[in-house]
């Protein structure tokens, strides 16, 4: 199956794309720090779905990876809402697509973990 056709993949590219999309809002300072760091992080993640799907033996190393940096996403919204960098509706959409595809990296790694001990 190609990655561009895995929820986890459509859902990443839209936080991606909401990411670039809400950035027009940020200080410059901001925006060129630590959002855009959060922008890099969002498109590695993307990075780490086609590790995943592309090699069964990297797959529990790539979902982790894919975690941390959606992790590291996570903390970047979080203090750009509290710096009122970003809007909350903002924050709800993301933090929504965050939440989301997070719980679908964990149930993909657990279960390529059951598959390897089988």
């Amino acid at each position: 199956m190609l990655s561009e056709n895995l929820q986890i993949y459509r859902d990443t590219y839209e936080l991606c794309k909401r990411l670039c999309l809400y950035a027009q809002n940020v200080p410059k300072h901001w925006r060129y720090g630590e959002y855009g760091r959060a922008v890099s992080m969002s498109l590695d993640a993307l990075d780490q779905i086609y590790v995943a799907n592309s090699n069964q033996e990297q797959r529990p190393a790539a979902l982790t990876r894919y975690l941390q940096l959606i992790g590291g996403v996570r903390s970047r919204v979080r203090l750009s809402k509290e710096l009122n960098y970003i809007s909350a509706r903002e924050v709800v959409n993301l933090m929504y697509l965050i939440d989301k595809v997070s719980r679908q990296a964990t149930g993909w790694r657990n279960a390529s973990h059951h598959g390897q001990s089988r």
